[in-house]
């Protein structure tokens, strides 16, 4: 009976560290992807800006090709 108890406590002990080792990993996981959307998200925000600054050049050229006409 003591020796089923002993093997039961470790099986048990050894789920404990597997469910530990998971939340691990699961919270490397997250950070991943948090810190990818933040790139992804600024690299957003520096094409947008990038393309507002095209879009104001070419308003710009059509102005003065107007004022040339």
């Amino acid at each position: 009976m003591n020796n089923i108890q002993e093997k039961l406590e470790s099986v048990l002990e050894y789920v404990l560290k597997f469910i530990e080792k998971i939340k691990g990993y699961v919270e490397d996981i997250i950070e991943f992807f948090s810190a990818l959307r933040d790139r992804i998200e600024g690299f957003l925000e520096y094409i947008e800006e990038k393309l507002a600054g095209f879009s104001s050049a070419i308003e710009d050229l059509k102005h003065h090709e107007i004022e040339a006409a």
